[in-house]
């Protein structure tokens, strides 16, 4: 073994270690209900938006990158950047308010789109890695990236934060061939199975993270790991490199996991079934100062929940540790602190077995939960709000009963069926709704009514015509 591989399993050694040593020492750190997160700040624009954080009480923060934007190979230029973020005084007092972790993105790391290929990137990180505070003894200066990870609160109320590197070691991505139109992005998934993302030692390293126990997990990518459809950054343009992601969580059996991006100029929430047994959410916030201006036509995103394509934002992950099954809310805010997009998790929607059907077609929500098992028993023959889009219709032989489902497959466990029986066809009908099937398959619907049980799964069965609707997508 030559020496340079010596010295990376010697760092690579020490940072497993320090792993379960954080884990450790977690107990000594308060509990943490409220983490605010945020991309893409220039550091010579007015950034007003960190009063507005502030007020939202974060214990952490989370910066994911384009933390400033350098793109420079000159280091002098990039610290007096690095400084005046540091002058302005919301950050200064969001330094003294609150942890900050971070990771960077491609402006942060000195070049657009920039990978591996950076000439300066160790340079670039040392300076990195003074701006936050980092002791210049300490292991991290000796690592090759930027990725960190720390774990808060006692045993059972424990949040980890993994942060990666999509920079320091990322390979070169495909762009498309010829003219592309004004707005579309350059890159298309590429076919190259040695291209990599994080690098063999960041991978063994998420490796190590994801087995360290914790309720909660934030898995910062400064990239969106969901989305898959625009033709920008992401994990998409890698594919094998996305789907070894989407493994490792499975395989490592890592719960309770949320992701959280930056890089994009706008706020999205993405939601997929990525075979870990339950949803895997990433949540987009960007920029603090470079949100678009104004409204702006929707990319397509087939694992959309809901997008804010416009305006500065920054995001907020809230723990309720108080209620028997901890709620989350998945938030961004606005820069006048107005909730833009909401989405509230039950812990235990984020366990293995949570989904067991491949063919859940969205979110089913109950009182504006993501319907769980638990949520089911808690609201049981009681009357509630159901949202969810229609995947699939039946009827009786008699078509005395309508049935519309959440799953193509009935019988899935994680299917719900709104009923309509002969009196709420005929109060639809009398409303101008003659053929229900084909009026709400495919729909995002909202019903209101008592929640039961049939054969174990969750049901309605509507009154009338004005229990139902279609509701606006998000």
């Amino acid at each position: 073994m030559g020496r340079k591989n010596q010295i990376g399993s010697v760092i690579l050694a020490w940072i497993v270690v320090q792993a379960f040593a954080n884990s450790a020492a977690a107990n000594d750190r308060g509990i943490v209900s409220r983490i605010a997160f945020g991309s893409c700040a220039r550091q010579d624009k007015p950034q007003p938006i960190w009063e507005t954080v502030l007020a939202a009480k974060p214990d952490l923060f989370l910066s994911l990158g384009d933390n400033i934007y350098g793109d420079t190979q000159d280091m002098a230029v990039m610290k007096k950047k690095y400084d005046q973020l540091a002058a302005i005084p919301g950050w200064q007092k969001l330094r003294k308010a609150c942890r900050i972790l971070a990771t960077w993105d491609d402006h942060d790391y000195g070049v657009n789109d920039g990978g591996a290929e950076y000439p300066k990137k160790d340079e670039s990180q040392q300076l990195f890695l003074d701006f936050f505070g980092i002791a210049k003894d300490s292991p991290r200066r000796m690592q090759k990236g930027v990725y960190h990870a720390e774990v808060f609160g006692p045993p059972e109320k424990r949040v980890q934060v993994i942060l990666l590197d999509t920079r320091y070691f990322r390979s070169p991505l495909k762009k498309k061939a010829g003219k592309r139109p004004f707005g579309e992005g350059p890159y298309e998934p590429g076919s190259d199975t040695e291209a990599t993302m994080l690098g063999e030692t960041q991978w063994q390293w998420l490796e190590k993270q994801l087995k360290v126990p914790a309720q909660v997990r934030i898995l910062v990518s400064s990239i969106q790991v969901v989305a898959q459809d625009h033709g920008w950054e992401k994990w998409m343009n890698l594919p094998h490199e996305r789907e070894r992601l989407y493994h490792l969580i499975k395989d490592s059996k890592a719960t309770g996991l949320v992701c959280v991006s930056g890089d994009r100029h706008l706020a999205e929430l993405s939601m997929m079934d990525a075979g870990l047994g339950y949803p895997l959410y990433d949540i987009t916030s960007s920029g603090l100062t470079e949100g678009s201006p104004k409204w702006r036509k929707l990319e397509v995103n087939r694992h959309r929940v809901a997008t804010r394509n416009w305006g500065n934002n920054f995001g907020l992950i809230t723990i309720d540790w108080d209620q028997g099954d901890p709620l989350l809310r998945l938030q961004i805010r606005d820069e006048e602190g107005e909730v833009t997009i909401q989405e509230k998790l039950s812990l235990s929607l984020l366990q293995p077995g949570a989904i067991k059907n491949k063919f859940v077609a969205a979110a089913v929500r109950i009182n504006n939960i993501v319907m769980s098992a638990d949520l089911v028993k808690k609201w049981l023959n009681k009357e509630v709000t159901l949202e969810m889009k229609v995947a699939a219709t039946g009827e009786t032989k008699k078509g005395d009963l309508v049935f519309l489902n959440s799953a193509l497959d009935r019988t899935s466990d994680d299917n719900f069926t709104v009923v309509l029986d002969k009196k709420a066809q005929a109060s639809l009908a009398k409303a101008g709704i003659p053929l229900p099937r084909t009026h709400f398959e495919g729909k995002a619907i909202r019903v209101v009514g008592t929640l039961s049980l049939f054969s174990g799964r969750p049901q309605i069965i509507v009154a009338g015509a004005d229990r139902i609707e279609i509701s606006a997508d998000k």
